[in-house]
């Protein structure tokens, strides 16, 4: 809305003349101003038409009047998941502002071929290669054209070779990773747990690195409820304490192990889709008379969490 106090500009205006009445009517926006409240009417030379008037009047601007086009802009472009393996799925989403068209382009999975739905929409595109993919969004509005791009690794599910183990010296059991964390791997978040671990022997909690892109830390806490020093391990082999330095530990109190898909330092780095162990004993390892736990049963308490 514009009040004019005296003076009306920037408005359609129609003149619409009379000869039979000898009368000029002044008609703006289909308001009708009478000729007497009409003090002059200028017309410039770029076509602009003012109104000088002895009345105030209030306008609302008129729908012929040129509007200045909103920006083009695609407020957001995502893909969910944006890690998978080949044969996976993962989902585009999109919300545009001012947008008349929108075309995709890279990517794969027939992306390239969607129809793009206004102003926001989603597709989901299946990607049967490993590799790394660019999606690409460009919106065209009145005001020019914006592009988002989005990428997604494809990795390869065909796990590593099997390692050849040899049979550990000790005696152990075997305990798969969801089943003593009720959570499949790389959790818990934040998680203790109590485990039994017989006095000479270990156990091995099993897990597969799959194609976490992460980083933790494992560890056996002070106050477990066994006294004793612990050995803990990370490898490809239940029961298995020989292992770089980076990836054991020993605990009486403090310290552990981090752990890293992400190539975070000085972390025990795990290859993807890799079934690893997390071995855990009272001894040193390899001797069973070497226990340092006096208990009947020896329990510890173990520890992980997501940095």
């Amino acid at each position: 809305m514009r009040k004019l106090n005296g003076f009306i500009g920037f408005c359609v205006l129609a003149l619409l003349c009379s000869t039979a009445s000898a009368q000029i009517k002044i008609v703006i926006d289909n308001q009708e101003i009478p000729t007497a409240d009409i003090e002059s009417i200028n017309i410039t030379q770029n076509g602009l038409i003012s109104i000088q008037t002895t009345t105030a009047y209030t306008v609302e601007r008129s729908s012929a009047e040129p509007q200045t086009p909103g920006a083009v802009a695609i407020n957001s472009f995502s893909a969910s998941p944006s890690t998978i393996t080949t044969g996976q799925s993962t989902t585009l989403s999109w919300t545009t502002a001012n947008a008349t068209s929108c075309t995709a382009s890279g990517g794969g999975g027939g992306w390239n071929s969607r129809t793009i739905g206004l102003p926001s929409s989603n597709t989901a595109v299946t990607l049967s290669s490993a590799g790394t993919f660019s999606f690409i969004l460009t919106c065209q509005g009145e005001s020019g054209s914006v592009s988002k791009t989005r990428t997604v690794i494809v990795n390869d599910p065909t796990p590593n070779p099997v390692t050849n183990c040899a049979a550990p010296s000790l005696s152990g059991t075997t305990v798969a990773w969801e089943k003593f964390w009720r959570v499949e791997f790389p959790g818990p978040g934040y998680k203790n747990t109590n485990t039994a671990i017989t006095r000479s022997g270990y156990i091995a909690l099993e897990f597969d690195s799959g194609d976490v892109v992460d980083n933790g830390y494992l560890a056996t806490v002070g106050n477990t409820i066994t006294s004793g020093t612990r050995l803990g391990a990370i490898s490809e082999c239940p029961g298995d304490f020989d292992v770089k330095s980076e990836c054991t530990h020993i605990w009486g109190i403090g310290g552990g192990i981090s752990w890293a898909t992400n190539g975070a330092s000085k972390s025990c780095a795990l290859k993807p889709n890799t079934t690893y162990y997390l071995n855990l004993t009272f001894t040193d390892g390899s001797d069973s008379k070497s226990s340092t736990c006096t208990s009947t049963q020896c329990i510890a308490t173990v520890q992980h969490f997501n940095r």
